[in-house]
């Protein structure tokens, strides 16, 4: 059914997504349906630069007048502020979004089709870490650099990104350490006040059961 194959696309672009952090750039596909966001998990270090390329094969010898109904609303949501950071509505065939994500908590980017036909809408897209080639090109122009300046500006922004992600990496291990610990301490602690409790109460248990043989004359 529709809403099966919508879930499989789901789950498909969810763990593909999950290994941003391994690949710089990974391309897949969404089928939207009316009023059925699709929204992934994206987690990156603050400030990371993120570049969408899309494209809508469906606008692409669509007529004007079908391309106002035919859009594609794009957000990014910082979860841990419950913010919309980013939205755009896309009404072209193919382009580029440049986003960034605004803490080092998970963003959620969703996919939306704002559409009044009950018609699927693929969007065929590449999640990309970093800049977008745009503005390299926009860069060179504006402070006249050659190819060769454009390449040590690049290497330096992907060795920022490398630099950031490590202590971002770095961040999680310690809390995921302070978290282990925590509980391994909680399953120290948790058997000796089982135990103590068991005690108290079998010395409680004790008491009553000779106040009640002392209350009979059973002794």
């Amino acid at each position: 059914s529709a809403m099966s194959s919508s879930r499989g696309h789901r789950r498909r672009v969810a763990a593909t997504l999950a290994c941003v952090l391994v690949h710089p750039a990974m391309s897949t596909f969404v089928v939207l349906e009316t009023g059925e966001p699709q929204c992934f998990s994206v987690e990156q270090p603050h400030d990371t630069e993120l570049t969408v390329k899309y494209v809508i094969p469906a606008l692409e010898k669509s007529s004007e007048a079908m391309d106002r109904f035919k859009a594609v609303k794009v957000t990014l949501a910082d979860r841990r502020r419950e913010d919309v950071v980013f939205t755009r509505t896309l009404a072209d065939h193919q382009g580029e979004i440049e986003l960034s994500t605004t803490s080092d908590s998970v963003h959620h980017l969703c996919f939306d089709k704002v559409a009044e036909n009950n018609r699927p809408l693929r969007v065929d897209f590449e999640l990309a870490v970093g800049f977008s080639d745009r503005y390299y090109d926009e860069l060179a122009t504006e402070h006249k650099m050659d190819k060769l300046e454009v390449e040590v500006v690049k290497l330096n922004d992907e060795l920022a990104e490398i630099l950031s992600e490590a202590d971002y990496m770095k961040e999680k291990e310690v809390k995921f350490h302070t978290k282990a610990e925590r509980i391994n301490l909680a399953a120290i602690w948790w058997p000796i006040i089982q135990l103590f409790i068991l005690i108290v109460t079998a010395l409680f248990s004790v008491k009553n059961l000779k106040s009640y043989f002392s209350a009979k004359n059973l002794y």
